[in-house]
């Protein structure tokens, strides 16, 4: 594999364990080093090229959070990454999945670990720098809605939808009162509690594709109005918290801007965001990394939802925002779903005059890009 140009800045104050990385990575990376934050930022400001800084925590005259606060102030396209050797930095590591660095990483870290968290932040580095050399991507036209199956989703799950709705309501009220049961009949109670979330689980499938359907026969009379894309990719991050704890993934958002907004349906959005999260959660690895960047361009905002997972396989990448195709779609399939989650998700960018770009391999994840419309832009067209 050939080496990226881009330059990998690993900072420490031991001399022999950055020796050492040095010797591990340099078959991989491009590499240069520094024992001090201030000659990091030195070699920062010397080169333009260095697209991943890899800092120890503690360190004299500049501490690592210190350093890459500073990194990110003065040459914020760089992917930050964090070292340390403490058990103690849950404070440091809530700063980290706020966004202030995009990983953290704790010593010893094996070096496969270490060359997994540079690539997907390499990777990050990449994107940003060739969308800011863009002038602004051309936005993807409508593809022209399948009537007949929009129709055929809509009627059925209508017919499924209020049934459902009365499965789960009448399950919750035997639940509460125990069905009628005495209290030592746990397994009954346990039953109650199945048919409950069984019937929420199918409701937000059904709702899930109702609303796939009405996006796809273009019924929507709401129209789009401005709103801060930010807010809502935060709001989707701290509700998905609770499922990337259960699987040890971390979370980093990254913007220039702390608002940023885009004219769109925003319940639309918000659903597309739920999706891509949704699915870059459940198609990672245990203790992976999803990586959210945001990016403005003239005309137009990026969100960029890029994972550490198992990746598409080539032979279905082209057909996978085709609704009900799957990456393995064998009754064995590791992971549950009908294929609906980029279909809809690309339906939504369309809808919203944006676009959808999905590459990906077995070895390191999927990324996903969405263009949106920018509201300063449309605002003013409208004005």
């Amino acid at each position: 594999m050939p080496v990226p140009p881009e330059k990998i800045l690993l900072v420490d104050d031991e001399p022999r364990l950055l020796a050492g990385l040095r010797r591990r990575m340099s078959m991989d990376f491009n590499i240069i080093t520094a024992e001090r934050g201030a000659k990091a930022l030195e070699l920062i400001a010397e080169h333009d090229d260095i697209g991943v800084i890899v800092a120890d925590m503690k360190m004299p005259e500049m501490n690592g959070i210190e350093l890459l606060k500073r990194v990110r102030a003065e040459a914020p396209d760089i992917r930050r990454i964090m070292l340390t050797g403490n058990s103690d930095e849950e404070t440091a590591i809530a700063a980290v999945n706020e966004g202030q660095v995009m990983r953290f990483l704790r010593k010893p870290c094996e070096a496969d670990v270490l060359k997994e968290a540079i690539s997907h932040a390499l990777s990050d580095y990449q994107f940003a720098r060739q969308k800011a050399a863009e002038a602004g991507d051309q936005l993807a036209d409508n593809v022209p809605a399948e009537a007949a199956r929009d129709a055929f989703l809509a009627m059925m799950n209508h017919e499924l939808r209020t049934p459902l709705n009365h499965i789960i309501g009448l399950a919750h009220v035997l639940e509460g009162d125990h069905g009628g049961v005495s209290n030592n009949d746990a397994d009954s109670i346990a039953l109650l509690s199945q048919i409950r979330e069984s019937g929420s689980d199918m409701l937000l499938l059904v709702n899930r594709m109702l609303e796939f359907a009405r996006l796809r026969s273009e019924q929507s009379n709401e129209k789009p109005s401005a709103f801060d894309l930010i807010a809502c990719l935060q709001w989707e991050i701290n509700a998905l918290r609770p499922k990337l704890k259960a699987k040890r993934i971390t979370i980093s958002l990254d913007s220039l801007r702390r608002h940023v907004d885009v004219f769109a349906h925003k319940p639309e959005i918000t659903i597309a965001m739920r999706e891509l999260l949704s699915n870059a959660l459940k198609f990672n690895r245990p203790n992976g990394h999803i990586s959210v960047m945001v990016k403005t361009g003239p005309d137009c905002v990026l969100v960029r939802v890029a994972d550490t997972g198992v990746g598409i396989p080539e032979a279905v990448l082209k057909d996978v925002c085709e609704p009900f195709k799957q990456g393995d779609s064998s009754l064995s399939r590791e992971h549950d779903g009908i294929g609906l989650g980029l279909a809809l998700v690309s339906t939504v960018a369309k809808a919203n005059h944006g676009s959808l770009e999905i590459t990906s391999n077995d070895a390191a994840g999927t990324s996903v890009v969405m263009s949106l419309p920018r509201a300063e832009e449309n605002v003013a067209r409208v004005a």
